[in-house]
C-alpha cells in the first residue's frame, strides 16, 4: 500500500500539518506523521527517509531547509509546505521553492498544508505521460523538454491541463492562474528586466494553489513530474543514475 510521510521541523506548526493530517485521512491517504529538525535532529530525518514513502509532505519555517533535505534524500515527489514566521512566510516561501535545479521541491502556498494534501491525494495515482502547457521556444520550456528526454519521455503540448497526466505550466505573473482540478506543476516565468526583489512578492501572491517550482526552473519542473510517475518505481534507475550525473558534476571542478 502507497503510504506518504508527513515531517514538519517544530511543534509549533501543528495547526499546519494537522490540517494535512485531517485532509489525507478524508481522502484515505495512510501516512506517518513525523516531527523532526533539518537542523537539530538531521541524523533521525535521514533515518526516518530511509522508509520507502510514496510522497513526501515536509513543512517548516524561517530557513525551511526540511524540504529541499528530503528531496536531496529520496527519489519521490516532495511538497514543500512553508510556514508563516517572519515577512508573512515569504523567506520559507523562497527557502523551499528556490531549489538547485534537479533537485525539485514542489512548492505549495505560505501555511497551505489543504494544497498539499490535495494533491499528495493526486499523486497517489499513477500517471504514464506528461503534458506541457507553454510556449516551446521558451527556454524554460525547451529545458524541461531536454529533460524529459533524459529518462526518455516525450511530452504532449497543450494549452488545457489533462485530468490523465502530470501537468507542467509555465505561467508569466501577469497572467491570472486559475485554480484547477487536476494535477499541475507550476513553473513561474521572468523576463530579465523584471528580475528583482520585489518580484517575489508576486510568488507570495500567486501560490493560493497548485505546486511551485522555482523561477524559470523548467528542469526542475520535469524531474518532479518524473519522481510523481516513479510511484511504481519505474524510473527508479533512471532517476538514480540523474542524481549520481549531477553530483559528479559538482565534485569535478575540484579536479
Amino acid at each position: 500500500m502507497n503510504k506518504a510521510l508527513i515531517i514538519f521541523g517544530s511543534k509549533t506548526d501543528e495547526k499546519v500539518y494537522n490540517e494535512i493530517a485531517k485532509e489525507l485521512k478524508k481522502q484515505k491517504v495512510v501516512f506517518d506523521l513525523r516531527i523532526s529538525s533539518a537542523h537539530k535532529t538531521p541524523e533521525d530525518v535521514d533515518k526516518t527517509l530511509e522508509n520507502d514513502y510514496a510522497v513526501v509532505i515536509a513543512g517548516a519555517g524561517l530557513a525551511a531547509h526540511l524540504p529541499g533535505v528530503a528531496a536531496a534524500r529520496t527519489l519521490r515527489p516532495v511538497i514543500g509546505v512553508p510556514c508563516e514566521g517572519n515577512y508573512q512566510g515569504l523567506d520559507a516561501l523562497l527557502a523551499i521553492a528556490q531549489m538547485p535545479p534537479g533537485v525539485p521541491v514542489l512548492a505549495v502556498g505560505v501555511n497551505k498544508g489543504n494544497v498539499a494534501a490535495e494533491n499528495c491525494a493526486k499523486m497517489m495515482k499513477k500517471y504514464s505521460s506528461i503534458t506541457i502547457l507553454g510556449d516551446k521556444n521558451n527556454d524554460a520550456v525547451k529545458k524541461a523538454v531536454e529533460t524529459l528526454k533524459k529518462f526518455v519521455i516525450v511530452p504532449n503540448f497543450s494549452n488545457k491541463p489533462n485530468p490523465n497526466t502530470v501537468n507542467i505550466e509555465f505561467t508569466y505573473f501577469d497572467e491570472p492562474v486559475e485554480k484547477k482540478d487536476e494535477l499541475v506543476i507550476y513553473c513561474p516565468l521572468l523576463l530579465d528586466k523584471d528580475d528583482k526583489a520585489e518580484a517575489s512578492l508576486n510568488l507570495l501572491k500567486h501560490t493560493s494553489h497548485g505546486l511551485w517550482v522555482g523561477l524559470n526552473n523548467g528542469i526542475n519542473a520535469a524531474v518532479a513530474a518524473v519522481e510523481i510517475m516513479n510511484i511504481d518505481n519505474e524510473f527508479e534507475e533512471q532517476l538514480t543514475t540523474y542524481r549520481r550525473e549531477i553530483g559528479k558534476k559538482v565534485l569535478d571542478t575540484n579536479k
